[in-house]
């Protein structure tokens, strides 16, 4: 009797430690995924109508990039 419990006491404790190394897994993918979004989140454009403004004021703007930058924000900035 004393075996089954011994048996069943070392299966949970490896149990927890199988449990404890998905959690520090988990904890990496969550954070690799926060560091992702933050600098996907730095790099998006935020106001579109300043953007255009300041093109137009540089004499970048053209009725391409108009077009350009409206498919743009409908596919890639969503």
């Amino acid at each position: 009797m004393e075996k089954n419990i011994e048996t069943k006491m070392y299966d949970l404790w490896n149990l927890l430690d199988d449990i404890s190394w998905d959690i520090s897994e988990a904890k990496q993918s969550l954070e690799t995924l926060e560091i992702d979004l933050k600098e996907k989140e730095k790099n998006s454009i935020k106001d579109v109508q300043n953007l255009k403004r300041e093109l137009k004021r540089d004499g970048l703007y053209s009725d391409k990039l108009e077009d350009f930058l409206e498919n743009y924000m409908k596919y890639y900035n969503k």
